[in-house]
């Protein structure tokens, strides 16, 4: 047995997940770990720059792309360490990050799963954790009573923007980017839930070993960098209905079919709602920064947005509507 299994779902992001690799090779000692890459048919030589590159780490190279959940679980199924962490392609590890979090594992073993202090690139500190999902939040961060700043006492407590990254806190749930767990807690609550194809499945584990007594901590002194959204970037077209279906998923697994079904008649028309109101403004938006504020890194997202959003209307609405 080792002490650490690194689990990373790779989707077209070759240089990331290279430098990813590099950086656990270089800053990670005073522990045993091994190294699965599972590859959701990249089209861009992820996996010939793993197996020439990398020949110790073992590779999975789907032919179809199985999702995070999915492509996550064929490793852990194959996993030895005491610990699993789900490592995102796109992240660097510094300072021995990986040791410290498997010695605060030790060291705690009330702990079910940790997270850690996650950063841009310029070194500023991204919001990782999260509270649990609730009605009231979705309708705020989704639909048009968002736009008209309803529930804002509530999404600043769900969103938790008082909380300290400098000290350890027990928390509800924290970023699937790097997620660690112990293994033997998976064994009782059960790997990730492949009905989520992306998104929120690490929110429905953290649940899931809360409501069986185990706690999740944030640990402040393991620090990784996370770049963030490369994967997403590539196909923004079909996030939309992803995330939505995502979180219905959640709610109907939690708060039930009945409360969640009641939820989507008032819920599906404000995010209708919200979605166009949301259009218009990107397209101003967008034109402002291609004219009078020429940036172009705002002109992109803002484009990328605008693709998911006719992408949505054009494809997805009649489901979304009818069928979610």
């Amino acid at each position: 047995m080792v002490d650490l299994s690194i689990c990373i779902v790779n989707w077209n992001t070759e240089s990331q997940l290279k430098e990813c690799l590099r950086s656990i090779y270089e800053h990670t000692e005073g522990i045993t770990y091994e190294i699965f890459v599972v590859d959701n048919a990249s089209r861009d030589g992820s996996v010939e720059m793993v197996r020439n590159g990398f020949p110790g780490v073992r590779l999975i190279a789907n032919r179809e792309n199985r999702g995070f959940a999915a492509a996550n679980n064929q490793a852990i199924r194959l996993a030895r360490g005491s610990y699993v962490i789900l490592l995102n392609p796109d992240t660097v590890i510094m300072d021995n990050a990986l040791g410290t979090m498997v010695r605060f594992m030790e060291g705690h073993p009330d702990a079910g799963a940790i997270g850690p202090k996650l950063v841009n690139a310029d070194a500023s500190v991204q919001h990782s954790i999260r509270r649990f999902p609730t009605f009231g939040i979705a309708l705020h961060d989704n639909t048009i009573l968002g736009r008209l700043f309803l529930f804002r006492g509530r999404v600043e407590d769900y969103k938790m923007t008082d909380f300290s990254f400098d000290r350890v806190e027990e928390v509800d749930a924290t970023s699937g980017a790097a997620l660690m767990v112990r293994r033997d807690v998976l064994g009782q609550v059960g790997p990730l839930d492949e009905g989520y194809f992306m998104f929120i499945e690490e929110l429905d584990l953290c649940r899931r070993m809360r409501a069986q007594g185990h706690r999740i901590y944030f640990v402040p002194d393991a620090v990784i960098t996370h770049l963030g959204g490369e994967s997403r970037r590539q196909n923004p077209g079909e996030l939309v209905m992803v995330g939505q279906n995502s979180l219905m998923r959640y709610f109907t697994k939690f708060e039930g079919p009945k409360k969640t079904f009641l939820f989507k008649m008032l819920y599906k028309p404000l995010f209708i709602i919200g979605i166009l109101y949301d259009l218009m403004f990107d397209s101003l938006s967008l034109l402002k920064y291609k004219t009078i504020r020429r940036d172009a890194s705002k002109s992109k997202r803002r484009a990328m947005k605008i693709r998911g959003t006719f992408h949505f209307l054009r494809k997805d609405v009649g489901h979304f509507i009818f069928r979610l």
